[in-house]
C-alpha cells in the first residue's frame, strides 16, 4: 500500500498564484503461480486513486473561482511468465477512469511484450501497447497573457489515445577495460 499528500502553495502578485493537493494511493498484490501449478509466472494487480484539488487564478477557464478537481481511479492487472531459460513474456490491461471537473472518460488499455536472450550479452525485445491520457487542468482551463500574448482555455479538448509498438536490440560490449551496453530500438 502506498499513499502520498503533496501540497502546493505559490504566492505571486502578478495574478498567477496557485495551490493544490495531490492525494495519492496504490494498492498492489502480487502472486507467484507456483501455488497453482504454474512454474514461473508472476500475476501483479492492483488499484490506484488519484484526486487533486487545485486553485489557481491561472485556470479560471474551467471555473471562475479558479478552483478545479480532478480524479483518476484504475486497475490493474499483469501477467509475467518466464519460458525456459531465455524468453519472458508478459501481457496486462488497465482499465482507466478520468474526470475534470464535470467531464469524464474511461477506457480500457491493453500491453504485451517479450524479451528473448539469444546469448550470453544479447537480447531482443518486442512490445505493444496501448495509451490514454485525460489532459490537464493547465491544457484545459488555463487563462493568462503577457503583453499582446494570449493564452485561452481549451475547454473542448479530448483525451488522447495512442498504441506504441517497440522492437529493440541490447548487446554487452567489452572494448579495452570498458564494459557497457548498445541498446537501439
Amino acid at each position: 500500500m502506498r499513499n502520498r499528500w503533496q501540497r502546493l502553495n505559490n504566492q505571486n502578485d502578478n495574478g498567477q498564484s496557485n495551490s493544490s493537493h495531490v492525494f495519492y494511493s496504490e494498492y498492489q498484490i502480487q502472486q507467484r503461480g507456483d501455488a497453482w501449478g504454474l512454474n514461473n509466472l508472476v500475476l501483479t494487480g492492483g488499484a490506484v486513486h488519484q484526486l487533486t484539488l487545485g486553485q489557481a487564478e491561472l485556470y479560471s477557464g474551467g471555473r471562475p473561482d479558479g478552483v478545479n478537481t480532478t480524479r483518476n481511479v484504475s486497475a490493474y492487472l499483469q501477467a509475467d511468465q518466464k519460458v525456459g531459460k531465455r524468453l519472458n513474456l508478459s501481457a496486462g490491461t488497465r482499465f482507466e477512469h478520468f474526470s475534470i471537473n464535470d467531464s469524464t472518460a474511461s477506457k480500457p488499455v491493453f500491453r504485451a511484450g517479450l524479451n528473448f536472450q539469444a546469448a550470453e550479452a544479447t537480447w531482443f525485445r518486442t512490445s505493444v501497447g496501448q495509451g490514454f491520457r485525460f489532459p490537464t487542468i493547465a491544457e484545459k482551463f488555463i487563462r493568462t497573457g503577457v503583453g499582446p500574448l494570449q493564452v485561452y482555455p481549451s475547454n473542448d479538448l479530448r483525451p488522447e489515445t495512442a498504441i506504441n509498438i517497440e522492437a529493440g536490440l541490447k548487446q554487452g560490449l567489452i572494448v579495452g577495460g570498458f564494459r557497457g551496453f548498445l541498446d537501439v530500438a
